[in-house]
């Protein structure tokens, strides 16, 4: 892979394969977030959340590479203090509660279209978040990034035919209507419930080298991550408003298309993204497990390990997922954006950019970087992670 690619496109498609499945897949969470805001309130929503997404990734991709936090807990531990224990609890919580959500879909899914009980669908997303998290991280980086450039195709593909089918009614319903008020209220919570992934998955940033890179791949990253969201408003709108009621829009729109080869497809995608927004974030809580074991032990843990700490995570996830999911989305990720805006968002944005600020006068000779949390001169010491 060359070296460019590594740099500023590996890490924006890991981000947006991993929040592809847990916040765009089956579409609800569009809906919820996005579409409610109407045609054109939608789209400008879209573009706050794209905004927001390249900023704090930016920001959060020059610290890891600024100061050598490549893994979420030093990554936590140097921009947050004793209080990196509480972002620890709540990571956990989101992870369970983004594939729970992403796992009833799919179930759904299955068992409507095919007939197939669920526990096919388990089984099969137990098989690839497991084998994936065991070969390790070149293997889930290229995953990522080829089922990234995959499903990118496929909904280009999926949006060009629903837009040519239905082109009078998502003209019709553009033209009817202003942008709403409050519009950005969505987009909002939307970007802060799905930011609490970020330092998981700074593993990605290891081929960053310099601020240009890391600002490069922030801002390539963000995009990325918020195109899906932003096709996938502009389909629904062919159904608007009805679609607002549809606990799978992404499924009902497939189905309103009456092209069966389209069906399959989707299963398969979504199925895809499912797995592998699992393997993704579960390759940076197995990445920050290697870090503790190593302190203790002078080794990271085997493969075996890794992969029997993702079977775990998804089967809890998985056994989540009965709740149903409008009440997974509406309910749980409300609360999670609370937890993103305090123990992430506001602490980089602030902190984070303050730190940054210093460690760029210091490489002028302006001033010196002060020694915080294992870190001298703006680098962490060699050894010095501190425990678990």
């Amino acid at each position: 892979m060359p070296r460019w690619l590594k740099s500023w496109v590996v890490p924006g498609a890991v981000f947006q394969s991993v929040i592809v499945g847990g916040g765009y897949g089956t579409g609800r969470e569009v809906v919820e977030f996005i579409s409610r805001a109407g045609p054109r309130g939608g789209l400008a929503g879209s573009l706050l959340i794209g905004a927001l997404f390249s900023i704090v990734l930016a920001v959060a991709f020059d610290y890891a590479r600024q100061f050598e936090v490549r893994d979420y807990r030093r990554f936590l531990k140097s921009l947050l203090g004793p209080a990196w224990v509480a972002f620890e609890l709540s990571i956990i919580v989101t992870l369970i509660l983004v594939l729970a959500v992403a796992g009833s879909a799919a179930g759904t899914v299955l068992e409507d279209s095919f007939g197939i009980p669920m526990i096919f669908g388990v089984g099969i997303m137990l098989f690839l978040v497991v084998l994936f998290n065991y070969y390790g991280r070149q293997w889930v980086e290229r995953m990522l990034t080829l089922w990234g450039i995959l499903s990118s195709l496929l909904l280009v593909a999926y949006a060009l035919v629903v837009i040519v089918a239905n082109d009078d009614l998502i003209r019709s319903a553009f033209a009817s209507q202003a942008i709403a008020a409050g519009w950005w209220r969505g987009g909002l919570r939307f970007f802060l419930y799905t930011a609490v992934i970020i330092p998981t998955l700074l593993y990605a940033t290891d081929h960053i080298e310099t601020r240009r890179q890391a600002w490069g791949a922030g801002i390539v990253g963000g995009f990325l991550g918020a195109l899906p969201g932003a096709a996938y408003h502009v389909t629904f709108m062919s159904s608007y408003p009805a679609i607002l009621d549809e606990p799978l829009p992404t499924y009902s729109m497939i189905l309103s298309l009456d092209i069966p080869a389209l069906l399959p497809v989707y299963v398969i995608m979504l199925f895809g993204t499912i797995a592998l927004t699992g393997v993704g974030v579960l390759q940076g809580i197995n990445e920050r497990l290697d870090a503790w074991w190593c302190e203790r032990h002078g080794r990271p843990l085997s493969p075996s390990a890794h992969a029997t700490i993702a079977g775990a995570a998804l089967l809890a996830s998985l056994a989540l997922s009965n709740v149903g999911i409008v009440a997974l989305v509406v309910n749980g990720y409300g609360s999670l954006a609370w937890a993103s805006l305090f123990l992430f968002v506001l602490p980089v944005m602030t902190g984070g950019i303050w730190k940054l600020w210093r460690a760029f006068h210091a490489e002028r000779g302006d001033e010196p970087i002060p020694a915080t949390h294992g870190q001298e001169s703006g680098r962490l010491k060699p050894g010095s992670a501190e425990g678990s």
